[in-house]
């Protein structure tokens, strides 16, 4: 029996990569449990379609999971086995009209990669619907899964823009800024929307790759029957700038 499965799993929770590039899904996870109650393993019984969910969804599991101990025919406690279920729903996954918009969140960053304090600068009120700078225990819950003890004292920039076809868009000058300094790591994703609002193909193309690859993109727009189809574009950089 699970104790308190509320309390494993908070909207401060998701993981910041998901949240830029909108990601959610339906994750189910098959955990193994010792004879204390306590999460010893855990196996993706069914992937979310992100790959940053789904090592989330473990990790919670094994870090906050609790259960009442399985018992054997003389009530002694046992290992055994339970599954969970996490619906991810990014915060930008309704039936939103699909507008460009462009966000930037600066962290910056002490020894180990601390992160000292965190800022978001948004054009067009897209931008605005991506709470970043979320803290929870005095931590910045939103970058847990980003490897940050790789850097040194400095300011770590990660800007996210979506640009669609025929729309005119131009970003203020903070966000533009942003965008030109040369990134260590950027990633396009280009998406086709058919009629009825959903992403029909995404193509990705990323500096840490080779060529372009299918990618997922799960949100839904609204429809647009009078537009079988909307193609935008979705540009994703990180840029470190070491303190002087």
């Amino acid at each position: 029996m699970p104790i308190d499965p509320a309390s494993w799993v908070t909207p401060d929770d998701y993981p910041i990569e998901a949240l830029n590039a909108n990601e959610g899904g339906t994750l189910v996870m098959t955990m193994q449990v010792d004879a204390r109650g306590a999460v010893t393993g855990c196996t993706i019984a069914q992937s979310s379609g992100s790959a940053a969910l789904d090592a989330t969804g473990c990790r919670l599991m094994r870090e906050r999971g609790r259960f009442t101990p399985a018992t054997d025919a003389k009530g002694q406690p046992i290992a055994s086995s339970a599954q969970r279920r996490i619906k991810w729903n990014a915060p930008n996954s309704s039936r939103g009209s699909l507008d460009p918009f462009a966000m930037v969140v600066r962290l910056t960053l002490g020894k180990d990669g601390t992160i000292l304090d965190c800022s978001t600068t948004s054009s067009a009120p897209n931008g605005d619907s991506v709470q970043a700078c979320l803290k929870k225990n005095g931590r910045y819950a939103g970058f847990v899964e980003l490897n940050l003890s790789r850097f040194g004292p400095g300011i770590l920039t990660l800007a996210n823009m979506l640009e669609v076809e025929g729309t005119s868009f131009t970003p203020g000058p903070t966000v533009r800024a942003a965008m030109e300094i040369p990134p260590y790591f950027s990633q396009v994703d280009r998406v086709t929307v058919d009629a009825n609002g959903k992403v029909a193909s995404c193509e990705r193309r990323s500096s840490s790759g080779e060529g372009v690859e299918a990618c997922s993109f799960p949100v839904t727009y609204e429809p647009k029957p009078d537009q079988p189809v909307r193609r935008a574009t979705m540009t994703y950089n990180m840029a470190f700038q070491p303190a002087r």
